[in-house]
């Protein structure tokens, strides 16, 4: 008994320091698979046939028809998650509120049986972009480990064309296209059953009456003259670029210029 007591806290004590070393760990995993191969740098297969597309982050896209025209860093992030993960290998799955997306993929947060987090490595070595669709239980986590890349500059983070736009720099092109930008908050306004928010006098971010308690967190601080980086899908109406915000995690506060 005393063996099997000691070789229990060896594996228990294992696993506490594989959950130390992610920062994003479920309270269960729903499901154990098995890979078949990466696709990209978001989205695997498994040898059930099933395509998984990995939550709460968005990778480069591949043009596989044209390679020459991916996206900037999208072979790199293919590449490495090939890397970090074989054919083969078990993996665990976590679900969310939502199982399926709109094409038929499973949506899951994945982790290897070492539980190494799939969306953190992504994430911390520059090749995705933390970004929300529906599910949200870990997006403050992911949105965390983002910034910290963002701000070592590792990965697409090193490219300017990874960088948020600026407000003067926007242009009708950008209309209708999920854009960051960066920006000075210089007014905001309750507008009938909405809430403006005024970045650089140039671009209005709009929060419904129904999703203004979502931002709670940031309509409390001081934000006349805050740094903020937004993010959403553009467009121009009365003069001004637009974009309506319903999740928190389409606003950032900067803390430095």
């Amino acid at each position: 008994m005393g063996l099997i007591r000691i070789l229990a806290f060896l594996l228990l004590s294992l696993q506490a320091i594989a959950v130390q070393a992610s920062q994003c760990i479920p309270t269960q995993f729903d499901e154990t698979v098995t890979l078949d191969y990466v696709n990209d740098g978001d989205t695997i297969t498994l040898t059930d046939g099933r395509l998984v597309r990995l939550i709460g982050i968005d990778s480069p896209e591949i043009d596989f028809q044209f390679p020459e025209l991916s996206q900037s860093y999208a072979t790199p992030a293919k590449k490495y998650l090939s890397e970090v993960v074989k054919p083969g290998q078990s993996l665990l799955l976590a679900f969310d509120k939502q199982r399926l997306g709109p094409y038929g993929r499973t949506l899951a947060y994945v982790y290897t049986e070492k539980l190494e987090h799939l969306q953190e490595m992504m994430l911390s070595h520059g090749f995705a972009k933390a970004r929300v669709y529906q599910n949200d239980y870990f997006w403050q986590c992911l949105s965390k480990i983002e910034r910290t890349a963002r701000e070592r500059k590792v990965g697409l983070w090193s490219d300017k064309s990874y960088q948020p736009l600026t407000t003067d720099s926007l242009t009708r092109d950008d209309s209708n296209k999920w854009r960051e930008v960066r920006g000075v908050v210089t007014g905001y306004e309750r507008k009938g059953q909405n809430f403006e928010l005024n970045i650089d006098n140039n671009l209005v971010v709009m929060m419904s009456q129904q999703d203004i308690g979502k931002f709670s967190n940031i309509l409390t601080l001081k934000l006349l003259e805050s740094r903020v980086i937004v993010r959403g899908k553009l467009y121009f109406s009365y003069g001004k670029y637009r974009l309506n915000a319903t999740h928190p995690s389409q606003i950032t506060m900067e803390n430095t210029p």
